[in-house]
């Protein structure tokens, strides 16, 4: 039989080079150091790609998994069916068996016994959609659309098939990236968000859902269709949130109710059993090899894994080979007992040991996951059948198998360090690491640290590391990161040089400004590729012309408006006004750069002040009575806003607003509008590198046209900006049929739809000349803002007056900032 195998992608992957030996993630203060771990150098965990291209609906694959040798892939809804696929690891053998199914119908869990049986879950949705002339269709399993209203059918029925998640611990970042129907339930790139629904699709209340456990031969004839309600009349809802299938076609479930069991000779049976809500728990349920039964779920102690034996009911001791608060997911196969996969790479797991062995890395394997694999089956512990993303998370069904140690060729280590490392970073790493052959990029992300306990045991692991001298080749510096007391320490590149000397990128094609804002002095220590600015905006017609307003003001305009710090700004409470306040102050009362302090100014005494009348705290409830028509009406005056684009701009001054706004800047008694820029995103390279010529090759990338003109926030190249500002001043649009079509944009606000209109070039005018105008950045230091709420608590509470309070949050801080400088 002819082999249907596309050598795509990563079949070069002979000459990559692997690196990291890295666990299963790190608690806080431990011995190993995950910096030190990704800059060894190892080439035991390569693994080659192959594409496998054998029909045409591959991109449809959301499930795969093994019995012995033989694999299974299956689609999701396609039109009126799903296909299953069985075929040899090396594509060959192909059999496709096609289970026909309504629009409205989802099969999950698709799963086989040893006869090659199917089995899975199968959803019936009673929901509805309204046509051109008003009138609503209720469909049933009985019935599908045939209207083109529904011509992303597919879309809507991707929607329809998201399963639970393997553990609630799991933490969506970025973008969810996983196919929909997998036993670790995690939702495919192809499920659309609820903004891809059609706005006349609508549940009918009035339709009953059905769910039914079928069960087909392998030539996709129907043997059994099982009722579930049925087995629980008592309950108004019924939902599978895990399933598998022994080898002799023992059906296990996981419901809410508890975990059942279900064979065509024996019945229903319980095996546990969930007496009341407290006692609920997301078990999901997995095969592993020789038919050894596994549970996962997430409790008080985080995620837990156990064997678990059906006949007696019972869940043996939680391994101790996982971390209990990072994001994983499990599969079955040939060779170790169970697989995990995580955000770095496979581990096979070994019962009698309690051990995980890592078997693959992405990195090195150039395998574009910022995640654990969705959906994978182990052939051997070296060679693996798996739904893999691609850099833009289109899924594809590949072959990973095992590149020899001594086929691997050697590269050179970079370290990207980060708290977190966001997916547009990794992005740029995957494309680095293929197009660059002396160089490949390792990530090492400190929320490996973090617990449940303590969130910030990352932050605090990075920041000790910088500090010792241990820092990675290229740092994302996020918030919680004292970013000027390294800059004084000397652990960052200045970038200049590169600026000035890079061939393809010049300062020039930057927004000066913005640009100048991160600079110390006249150096560029960090790299930051695209921002928003925050500011406070009102209605212009109470600013009279005035860029920014004092306290005095405010209250003033409150007193005439008959208004209070309660509701003039929206439902600011006093912490957060205060915080904001530091965040907009600049350097105004911290001066890194020379070791100063000003907090005991008559500026920050009188700030103190006005934020005392502010709410300590809103209750639960507030939302309840929030109308969303409050700066319309002038129930609310002032509004800290942040605008990442030229569309929230537009969105409060014709929505929020209803009216022309004006950008004034934080309250304040400097003389200044002090309206501030935040970089979406921060980058540096250490000063201790071996590698900075090397690590600027990737930091430009963010620079690049085709990075700047997809970035989420206002780009900071110039003719990316310029790109976006036309594009707002047109109607907004989608392709269909390879051809532009325009919609009205509008907003829902006060209970109707109001119409935005395209900016005028003036508008645009306006938004540009402010950015233009700014020179603050967002001044953010936890540990500063943890001494003054302390010290602000004492004055709130009657304990000091202001100006003793700043007294003492003068003396603290000023320690603080010789200390840290």
């Amino acid at each position: 039989m002819r082999r249907f195998i596309k050598k795509g992608l990563c079949l070069s992957l002979a000459t990559v080079l692997a690196v990291s030996t890295y666990g299963c993630g790190k608690k806080s203060g431990s011995d190993d150091s995950i910096l030190n771990e990704a800059s060894k150098s190892s080439k035991d965990y390569v693994f080659a790609t192959e594409i496998y291209d054998f029909a045409e609906y591959m991109s449809k694959i959301n499930r795969v998994s093994n019995v012995g040798d033989r694999v299974y892939a299956s689609t999701y809804n396609i039109d009126d069916h799903i296909e299953i696929y069985s075929f040899n690891s090396d594509g060959s053998d192909v059999e496709t068996v096609k289970i026909p199914c309504t629009e409205n119908e989802n099969f999950a869990y698709i799963s086989f016994d040893a006869d090659g049986n199917i089995y899975g879950i199968d959803n019936v949705y009673s929901w509805s959609y309204e046509d051109e002339d008003g009138e609503m269709h209720i469909y049933d399993d009985a019935e599908t659309p045939e209207s083109s209203e529904l011509e992303n059918s597919a879309d809507v029925e991707a929607s329809l098939t998201e399963e639970p998640t393997a553990s609630a611990s799991a933490e969506a970042t970025e973008i969810t990236e996983a196919a929909e129907d997998v036993s670790e339930g995690e939702a495919t790139e192809d499920v659309s968000s609820e903004d891809d629904f059609d706005s006349k699709m609508m549940p009918e209340e009035s339709g009953d859902d059905e769910i039914y456990l079928v069960k087909y031969d392998k030539d996709g004839n129907l043997l059994e269709k099982v009722d579930l309600k049925a087995e629980f009349p008592q309950e108004e809802y019924i939902s599978v949130n895990s399933f598998a299938v022994t080898d002799d076609g023992t059906c296990i479930m996981s419901l809410e109710q508890g975990i059942i069991s279900y064979s065509s000779n024996k019945g229903f049976k319980k095996i546990i059993e969930n007496k009341s809500t407290s006692d609920y728990l997301y078990y999901q349920l997995y095969k592993g090899f020789k038919g050894q039964l596994f549970v996962s779920y997430y409790d008080d102690n985080g995620n837990n894994l156990c064997t678990f034996d059906p006949e007696s009911g019972t869940i043996g001791t939680p391994s101790k080979a996982i971390t209990a608060y990072s994001e994983k997911s499990f599969f079955g196969g040939n060779g170790y007992d169970l697989y995990m996969s995580d955000s770095n790479g496979i581990f096979g797991y070994d019962i009698a040991s309690d051990s995980m062995t890592k078997l693959v890395d992405y990195i090195d394997s150039d395998i574009e996951s910022s995640g654990s694999i969705p959906s994978a089956a182990a052939i051997s512990d070296g060679e693996f059948v798996a739904c893999l993303p691609d850099a833009d998370y289109n899924f594809y069904l590949a072959r990973l198998t095992k590149v020899a140690p001594e086929d691997v060729k050697e590269k050179k280590i970079i370290t990207l360090g980060g708290n977190y490392i966001d997916y547009d970073v990794r992005k740029l790493a995957f494309a680095f690491n293929k197009n660059n052959s002396e160089y490949k990029i390792k990530f090492v992300d400190y929320s490996s640290y973090a617990t449940e306990e303590n969130y910030n045991a990352g932050s605090e692991k990075l920041n000790m590391d910088i500090i010792s001298g241990n820092t990675p080749d290229i740092l994302v510096i996020s918030d919680d990161l004292p970013v000027d007391s390294y800059i004084n320490k000397g652990l960052f590149t200045d970038l200049t040089h590169y600026l000035q000397n890079d061939p393809d990128i010049t300062e020039n094609d930057m927004i000066t400004n913005i640009v100048d804002a991160f600079k110390t002095g006249d150096k560029l220590y960090q790299l930051v590729p695209s921002f928003y600015f925050s500011t406070m905006i009102m209605k212009s017609k109470y600013a009279e012309g005035r860029d920014y307003l004092t306290f005095k003001d405010c209250d003033e305009l409150m007193k005439s408006m008959g208004s209070n710090k309660q509701t003039a700004f929206g439902l600011e409470t006093r912490e957060g006004f205060l915080e904001q306040g530091i965040r907009y102050s600049g350097n105004t009362y911290i001066d890194w750069e020379n070791k100063t302090c000003h907090f005991d100014s008559e500026s920050f005494i009188e700030f103190l002040e006005f934020s005392k009348d502010f709410v300590e705290e809103y209750p639960d409830n507030v939302w309840e009575d929030y109308k969303d028509t409050l700066y319309r009406t002038d129930d609310a005056l002032f509004c800290i806003m942040s605008f990442s684009d030229f569309r929230e701009y537009q969105y409060w001054k014709q929505g929020m607003f209803g009216t022309d706004i004006s950008f004034v800047g934080y309250p304040n008694d400097m003389g200044i509008n002090n309206s501030i820029i935040y970089p979406s995103k921060r980058l540096a390279i250490s000063s201790q590198s071996k590698n900075k010529d090397a690590a600027w090759e990737y930091l430009k990338m963010f620079l690049t046209e085709e990075y700047q003109d997809d970035c989420y926030c206002f780009p900071i190249r110039k003719s990316s900006y310029d790109k976006k500002a036309e594009e707002i001043t047109h109607k907004p649009y989608y392709i269909e049929d390879g051809k532009k079509v325009e919609y009205e944009d509008t907003c829902y606000i006060g209970g109707q739809d109001i119409p935005l209109k395209p900016l005028s070039k003036d508008e645009v005018l306006e938004v540009t000349n402010f950015i233009k105008s700014l020179t603050l950045v967002n001044n953010y230091n936890s540990n500063v803002n943890n001494i003054i709420f302390e010290e602000a608590s004492a004055y709130y509470s009657g304990q000091k007056s202001a100006k003793e309070a700043a007294d003492i949050i003068q003396s603290r801080l000023s320690i603080y900032v010789n200390e840290n400088s």
